[in-house]
């Protein structure tokens, strides 16, 4: 049985699941979603942190600000 068929069985058998069930598939989709920021680098991770860092301490560069910097290369 390939996938597409197996996909349309198991949307079928879900329409007969108790609301215990479906919360326990739920919970199973969740946790089986790959996370993307687990795939970053470390150095990735921490440029992320940074700007985090910055946007709570609220040093922001405005985009007007960095449009205008660079207009003379448009």
């Amino acid at each position: 049985m390939n996938l597409v068929t197996r996909k349309y069985h198991f949307i079928q058998e879900l329409s007969n699941v108790d609301e215990d069930l479906m919360e326990k598939l739920e919970l199973l989709v969740k946790a089986s979603k790959k996370d993307w920021y687990s795939d970053l680098s470390v150095k990735e991770k921490e440029e992320i942190e940074i700007g985090i860092s910055q946007a709570e301490n609220n040093d922001l560069v405005s985009h007007t600000t960095i449009m205008d910097k660079f207009a003379k290369w448009h």
